[in-house]
């Protein structure tokens, strides 16, 4: 009697693997994030909410804020309700998140908006790529995990274009449009969400040894001895001032980029039009990666960094001194640039950070990782948003390029004997956690 339960079980959780493996690539297509919003998100807070750039960075500082803070109840939501219905919950909330931008004015509500946004998107990435995992750990199931993750990325790539070429021309229809649209595709993610199956149910014991407390004490100790680690470890702490450095920068310039193009006149049609561009120069500029690598070795973060510097003094000196059209394309050169400098920059930035490490202390240092280079980034967007309250967008993009070049030379050479090294050539407490 026992056998015949245990291989019905065995069926069932076959069966529940297939439903899974089957649903996650559609899924993933609809939800792996926003659809028809980025490109006009700008425009929406600016136009239609009626606040300003410097408003929406220091509205960015907080979400940033939230995306790191975020991440302790979103470990221990999941452990304590299980995957599915933690999917079931993350997307749910983004459903709030939308109804609240459509709904509620001014700053206030898209800070509300985004404590909601960075919970509930926190917890649904946490558990969708469990979930997947659990579907296909079987032999020959780390293949298949990567096969139906990118058969879901690329499917929402596609949908992705169609919807930032369209979203543009919908926001000039009706403001409210391309949101509604997105709307539409998160209650969809939603729906689809009730199709998967739990691999493995949560246990009364489980939940009680994953409830909040617990897991606070446990990201406690994990950032106790990776901060342990990382303040012995000159490799490390050369990195993360990099990471700091570079990625506040990236945080301040992305919105920078939408004022400047309000400020010299772009249609709001061509704006959703100048990303989708943006972001396939990006995705092309992913095969440069190794000759870059090849060519630079171990000063490949010099490039890519001081290129995206160069390319913000070009465009803040260029719109300074001169405010015809005619300057249009140099900008959106430079634009392209730093996409391509950001873009090499998200594939290597994590394949640096696990170098030399094990499984044991892998999660601890990008945990720890993250969470000084969120703060920093949230602190540094803040900055860059009361910034434009004392100047304008032309030369704060000069200023923040200026400051950012006399900080990342002090970082570079800081790191140049201290990280890119042979594996010889560091000490012991460089490597070991």
């Amino acid at each position: 009697m026992l056998k015949e339960k245990t291989k019905n079980n065995k069926k069932e959780v076959s069966k529940n693997r297939r439903i899974n493996a089957k649903l996650y690539p559609i899924y993933k297509m609809f939800s792996w994030d926003l659809l028809f919003f980025y490109s006009i998100e700008f425009l929406f807070y600016t136009i239609t909410k009626k606040i300003t750039a410097s408003e929406v960075l220091i509205i960015n500082g907080f979400y940033l804020l939230f995306r790191i803070l975020g991440q302790i109840p979103a470990v221990a939501i999941t452990d304590f309700l299980g995957k599915r219905k933690s999917i079931i919950l993350g997307n749910t909330m983004l459903i709030f998140y939308m109804l609240i931008l459509l709904f509620l004015p001014g700053a206030f509500s898209i800070i509300l908006a985004d404590l909601v946004f960075a919970l509930g998107y926190d917890m649904k990435t946490i558990a969708e790529s469990n979930l997947l995992y659990d579907s296909v750990s079987t032999k020959g199931g780390e293949g298949l995990y990567s096969k139906l993750d990118a058969k879901g990325g690329s499917w929402y790539y596609i949908l992705d274009g169609v919807a930032s070429l369209t979203a543009g021309y919908l926001f000039v229809i009706n403001n409210y449009l391309p949101m509604i649209i997105c709307l539409g595709f998160i209650i969809i993610s939603t729906i689809l969400s009730f199709g998967f199956k739990e691999i493995y149910e949560v246990e009364k014991k489980d939940r009680e040894k994953h409830g909040l407390k617990n897991t606070l004490k446990e990201y406690n100790s994990d950032l106790k001895s990776s901060f342990k680690f990382i303040l012995k470890s000159r490799r490390m702490k050369a990195y993360i001032l990099f990471q700091i450095v570079f990625y506040s920068l990236i945080s301040i310039i992305d919105t920078y980029h939408s004022d400047l193009l309000t400020d010299i006149g772009i249609p709001e049609e061509q704006f959703s039009m100048i990303f989708a561009v943006l972001t396939l120069i990006g995705g092309i500029s992913l095969s440069l990666k190794k000759p870059i690598e090849k060519r630079f070795k171990n000063r490949t973060l010099s490039f890519i960094s001081l290129m995206y510097i160069g390319a913000c003094i070009v465009i803040g000196t260029i719109a300074s001194l001169y405010t015809d059209q005619a300057i249009i394309p140099i900008i959106l050169i430079m634009y392209a640039v730093q996409k391509v400098s950001t873009s090499i920059w998200y594939i290597l930035e994590y394949k640096y950070l696990k170098n030399f490490t094990t499984e044991n202390m892998r999660n601890k240092i990008t945990f720890t990782y993250e969470f000084i280079g969120g703060i920093a980034a949230s602190i540094f967007s803040i900055l860059g948003g009361l910034l434009l309250e004392i100047i304008n967008v032309e030369n704060a993009f000069l200023i923040v390029g200026l400051f950012s070049l006399a900080s990342m030379i002090i970082v570079l050479d800081y790191m140049r004997k201290r990280f890119g090294l042979k594996p010889e050539e560091y000490k012991k407490e460089d490597i070991e956690f």
